[in-house]
């Protein structure tokens, strides 16, 4: 029997994503709402109750807002509910979807019917410094330092026509008032007891993304080396499917260029240390 999913929201570039994806999937069945009706919240509803699944593909209000409107189910009515604003990851009563934390994380994952999907540049950040955190090799008094560089589809529709105007500019830090929304989930699920500081940036490509962490030695915590990163990663991510440690990856050029745009399109994310 084909799993059937309501995407509120698919009209916004994730939504539109989401959509593409799971058009051909053989067991999935893609409810569609009149887009007339598409903001009518008694329409969204009854999507909602007729589906078995469903994403918030909103803006954070609009998203808190949609799961008012599932809460007026029935029980049985009401869908499992897979959000992708950053309105919920770091509330209690939803799981964070990173399976890659913990088999717990993944348990869990597996068990919920709320799940809030991770921001794109908090899920780099994450998968670098938890292993580090639980680990012991880095203190979570540890004053990080996040770079990242994005392409410009992850700003949506309002960046991408901004690109795609004439002589847009090549490259630019934004977020330098220091209140990234991404910040509260990295500093949440590595406990982190300082805010990090995190320069995001969005350069003239359309998609792809490098998230880099830099340490002073000094900083390990006593008796730890570079090579006890490298195991701990390399037994951390052992089984992780779509994590690749690797110093020889295909992110990396011929020339030695570390590339953002080598596994657009696919679910991988390479990790490599310098």
């Amino acid at each position: 029997m084909k799993k059937k999913i309501f995407i509120d929201g698919e009209e916004g570039t994730t939504g539109l994503q989401i959509n593409a994806k799971l058009s051909s999937h053989p067991e999935v069945e893609l409810l569609n709402i009149d887009l007339e009706k598409r903001k009518d919240p008694k329409e969204r509803q009854k999507m909602m109750s007729l589906s078995d699944l469903t994403f918030l593909c909103l803006p954070d209000e609009a998203a808190v807002d949609a799961v008012k409107i599932s809460r007026d189910l029935p029980l049985s009515d009401c869908p499992i509910i897979i959000d992708a604003s950053s309105a919920h990851r770091i509330s209690k009563d939803w799981v964070y979807g990173l399976p890659e934390l913990s088999n717990i994380q993944k348990q869990k994952i597996s068990n919920s019917r709320k799940v809030s999907v991770p921001g794109c540049y908090a899920t780099g950040a994450n998968v670098l410094i938890n292993p580090l955190i639980k680990n012991s090799i880095l203190s979570n008094e540890t004053l990080f330092t996040i770079y990242a560089v994005s392409g410009f589809s992850g700003g949506g529709k309002k960046l991408i026509s901004h690109f795609n105007a004439n002589d847009p500019e090549p490259f630019f830090y934004y977020g330098l008032n220091l209140n990234h929304k991404h910040l509260p989930e990295i500093k949440f699920y590595n406990s982190l007891k300082q805010n990090p500081i995190f320069v995001p940036s969005v350069a003239n490509f359309f998609q792809g993304m490098i998230v880099t962490v830099p340490l002073h030695l000094k900083s390990l915590n006593k008796g730890f080396k570079i090579e006890d990163i490298k195991e701990i990663y390399k037994h951390h991510y052992n089984g992780c499917y779509f994590i690749n440690f690797d110093q020889s990856s295909e992110t990396i050029s011929e020339n030695g260029f570390f590339r953002p745009d080598k596994i657009i399109n696919t679910n991988k994310l390479n990790i490599c240390l310098f």
